[in-house]
């Protein structure tokens, strides 16, 4: 779920404090090196030890059940209420200005009481970015507040305050989070997506409905063999980190699909791709440095695995070049590190190959495994599911499950997934009359309805994300309706039905 950004005010510690804020008792072991994107605060669920977090004197801190409990000594009268005398805290925290933050924890106390919250500097003059009083009970509450900081250094403070309390209290904390680039911060959306771009360019009545329902909501950015301008190297490498940096910029998570695999779409409406397997193989090396291992969400290569069991489409040796490429890609984006996830594409729930509804796994689901390990999806995080098509979330989740499965039981391999909800939300289409006809219509068809837009996943998938980009033309073949534009081309009429359900 994604939280609301809430409103704040720089404020300044009093000086008298200074010295208790830049105190903090000796750390059992150096701290290591802080990361800039992702969690940013080392040891935050206390489960044995609370390294790396400190307390000013009036504090004792300990690791008790599995929390940080800060056991605060009793102030004198005159300070009752002043929180800032006494703090618990962890320093060395990288903030970078104008970025989205997520600061999150569990706390309780003794007695009702309260405490101050804070993400600040520990230098004079104290500045926070964050800071909220909190009222505590004996019984736990969970704290969560997106933020974007106003400070820039790389020795942040997450501080409480808890001190001026009037008897002997203990504070428990747990479950302490600043993370930035996550699913919690927000996924970043594509200010140039083609519903913005038309939204932009035109004075037609519907604008301002597209923009609000779809243009704003765009989180995914497709990159193919359009994009190599010039040198193919190059041209995409600049595409990919011009993009990942404006999103790390804003401190959001951006969707890339990988699309440029040679044969791309058996020759159908998206059709296209590299040249062959060694400008593939340039192709997605320059994207995966564009990266240059900053947070990002990959879906690679919609459909390319699921058709490569076709003979119709691809076999023999162009089949073990596939395999091939995709192996490459995902063990090129898996070099970029942790903060990188590829989802290799698993086709959808009523593919040909895919899951048979009845609820048995079959030789389909065995075969589709075989296919994704191949493919190389035990360097990925997991796999894509239901990419630009219908098939309800429940469907694709029941779907994801099994194939996770499966792929563990026959490889080893732990596969997360997640599901593509632009256009699910009436669920996939069936010939009136006929519902056990299955997924039919894959071309533009009537009576769809944009699903939930980007967020963290329900029903065991890790994300639910519009991996489609609505209103975006599935193409114009004899498959389609008539008038169907171009693959990829934005239709305002096919927005407006997928916003009307129509």
């Amino acid at each position: 779920m994604r939280h609301l950004p809430i409103a704040f005010t720089a404020l300044a510690l009093p000086a008298l404090v200074g010295a208790l804020l830049t105190v903090p008792a000796p750390a059992a072991e150096a701290a290591p090196e802080q990361a800039v994107y992702g969690e940013l605060a080392r040891n935050g669920a206390f489960s044995t030890t609370t390294d790396y977090w400190w307390g000013t004197p009036g504090v004792s801190v300990n690791s008790v059940d599995g929390m940080l409990r800060a056991a605060v000594e009793p102030a004198p009268k005159e300070q009752v209420g002043q929180w800032y005398r006494t703090v618990v805290g962890q320093n060395g925290i990288k903030l970078r200005q104008g970025v989205t933050y997520t600061l999150s924890f569990d706390a309780k106390a003794s007695r009702d009481t309260q405490i101050k919250s804070t993400v600040q500097l520990g230098t004079d003059p104290y500045p926070t970015t964050l800071a909220n009083v909190l009222d505590l009970t004996t019984t736990a509450k969970r704290f969560s507040w997106t933020f974007t900081s106003q400070l820039g250094s790389d020795d942040g403070h997450i501080d409480f305050q808890v001190g001026g309390q009037a008897v002997r209290t203990d504070i428990d904390l747990d479950n302490v989070s600043l993370t930035t680039s996550t699913a919690r911060e927000g996924f970043y959306t594509d200010p140039a997506n083609t519903a913005m771009k038309w939204v932009q360019g035109t004075t037609d009545p519907r604008a301002a409905k597209i923009k609000a329902a779809i243009a704003d909501h765009n989180t995914v950015k497709w990159f193919g063999n359009w994009d190599a301008d010039g040198d193919a190297t190059t041209g995409i490498q600049a595409e990919v980190s011009k993009y990942v940096g404006a999103a790390a910029a804003q401190g959001k998570l951006p969707v890339l699909v990988a699309y440029d695999i040679p044969g791309r779409d058996c020759g159908g409406a998206s059709s296209g791709g590299s040249a062959d397997a060694d400008r593939y193989k340039q192709w997605i090396d320059a994207f995966a440095q564009g990266i240059e291992r900053r947070p990002a969400l990959v879906i690679l290569e919609p459909d390319a695995v699921a058709q490569s069991s076709d003979p119709g489409c691809i076999s023999g040796e162009a089949l073990e070049a596939r395999f091939d490429m995709l192996w490459y890609a995902n063990q090129h984006l898996q070099a970029q590190g942790t903060y990188v996830r590829t989802y290799l594409d698993g086709g959808n729930a009523t593919w040909t190959l895919g899951q048979d509804l009845s609820g048995n796994g079959g030789i389909g689901l065995q075969r589709m495994a075989y296919l994704l390990n191949r493919s190389g999806v035990s360097m990925a995080r997991g796999v894509s599911i239901g990419v630009s098509n219908f098939d309800s979330t429940d469907i694709s989740n029941q779907y994801g499950n099994k194939l996770a499965a499966q792929l563990r039981t026959d490889f080893g391999v732990d596969a997360r997934w997640v599901v593509d909800t632009a256009r699910n939300g009436n669920g996939a289409y069936v010939i009136p009359g006929d519902p056990s006809s299955g997924h039919v219509g894959f071309c533009n068809p009537a009576g769809r309805k944009l699903g939930v837009t980007s967020r963290a996943g329900t029903g065991g998938a890790e994300y639910l994300l519009w991996i489609k980009n609505p209103g975006d033309s599935d193409g114009d073949s004899a498959e389609c309706p008539a008038g169907s534009p171009p693959a990829g081309s934005f239709s305002p009429d096919l927005a407006e039905r997928l916003i009307d359900g129509r």
